[in-house]
């Protein structure tokens, strides 16, 4: 009874707010066209289940708007401004288990830039940054309340085909709006090899916690991306390594952990079959961590690892095989799925993760607004280190507006 309430509510909330966002688009639009700069307004209605055994058990609405504005360029110089209000209802409002970003609204970016033709870019203030796949450096997109950074960001193409990248970080707004004071540094160095490959090296430097150990590392790694086509079928490639060291002089603390992901993929008329690997180190005690990047993105949709892998690393480590297979419908303009079966086992230690089936879709209804639903299920086989002991189900339905 509880669902079926707020599927009306949800299907009531997508009639009025795709009529209203609609209204206001087109008024907004023949009224700024005279405004210099650009506006930009996103908005975002989702509902969402979780279901945990012998645990969490929420469901609830929320809607995420963000207003921005960006200046014009003057003098190789730009602003921008924007704000994010979030609100949200039903029994899950405050449970939310990787999304508890409360009600509200913050500054969600806030940055000067500066642009030069031959000296490159540079970027400071509040805003968002990413970096490759994200899988270092990312906005974590999907939460209603997204990652940005208090930074300063740089880039630079010293060749033709060598780009540079650069970064410090001070502090990390999160997507459970908490701002973690931090210290990061990071290069990197992209280089087309080809027109359809290129080469990445990387290196990134964390100060975290001082009263955690274990939150503090230097990475530095490799990445090689590219794609070959054959006749009718195009082949896509992703390839990393990169190796982690604690860096915080913490007594009694000394680890150094591998990570390695491939995936491959063959895409025919519109068909994608692929399948990959990652493997994250872990010692036992701590585990190969990305603090910064977008977790959501990885290791499945149910977020079963999400917070051991952002914060210390899983202890045991993460072997993540999965098969995926993707396929675009031909109704509309397009409905895009992609089906994704995922097998976990620990690095090192005793015990078994699971299984995870995987399931999304997306369709764009027209320029301004697109829905989305995705469905992760994770079926446990006991754990290992203290993660991954119990079956978890998520559910997302949503509205999107772009402006």
């Amino acid at each position: 009874m509880k669902t079926a309430q707020l599927c009306k509510r949800m299907t009531l909330g997508l009639v009025v707010a795709t009529t209203a966002l609609g209204t206001i688009a087109e008024d907004m639009e023949s009224r700024l066209d005279e405004v210099p700069g650009n506006f930009n307004l996103e908005s975002r209605l989702r509902y969402e289940v979780f279901d945990q055994a012998g645990g969490l058990d929420v469901d609830g609405v929320s809607h995420r708007i963000r207003v921005g504005y960006t200046t014009p360029e003057s003098g190789g110089f730009q602003g921008m401004i924007e704000g994010e209000t979030l609100y949200a209802w039903g029994h899950g409002r405050d449970l939310h288990p990787a999304d508890n970003a409360g009600d509200g609204t913050d500054l969600n970016q806030l940055w000067l830039a500066y642009r030069n033709e031959d000296l490159g870019s540079v970027k400071l203030g509040r805003q968002l940054y990413t970096l490759d796949d994200h899988r270092f450096v990312g906005h974590v997109g999907w939460r209603q309340n997204i990652q940005t950074f208090d930074a300063v960001t740089g880039s630079i193409d010293l060749i033709e085909g060598l780009s540079l990248k650069a970064f410090f970080i001070d502090a990390v707004n999160t997507v459970t709006d908490m701002h973690n004071d931090i210290e990061a540094f990071g290069l990197n160095a992209g280089y087309a090899l080809n027109q359809n490959a290129d080469l990445v090296l990387f290196y990134y430097a964390i100060d975290g916690s001082p009263d955690a150990a274990g939150s503090s590392s230097d990475t530095l790694g490799v990445r090689l991306t590219g794609k070959l086509i054959q006749n009718e079928l195009t082949w896509a490639y992703a390839l990393s390594a990169a190796r982690q060291w604690e860096n915080s002089g913490f007594p009694g603390v000394d680890f150094g952990h591998d990570y390695l992901s491939a995936d491959l993929s063959v895409d025919l008329e519109g068909v994608t079959i692929g399948g990959g690997v990652e493997l994250l180190g872990g010692n036992g005690i701590h585990g190969f961590s990305t603090p910064l990047a977008t977790l959501h993105k990885f290791n499945g949709f149910a977020d079963v690892f999400l917070g051991a892998s952002g914060s210390g690393g899983l202890v045991n480590g993460l072997e993540d095989y999965q098969l995926y297979a993707g396929y675009t419908f031909r109704v509309g303009n397009g409905i895009k799925t992609r089906l994704i079966h995922h097998w976990f086992k620990p690095w090192t230690g005793s015990g078994d993760y699971g299984e995870e089936l995987d399931l999304v879709a997306s369709y764009q209804i027209n320029e301004r607004f697109s829905v989305l639903g995705k469905y992760g299920d994770y079926n446990s086989d006991g754990g290992s280190g203290g993660v991954g002991g119990s079956d978890k189900t998520l559910l997302t339905v949503e509205l999107n507006f772009v402006y």
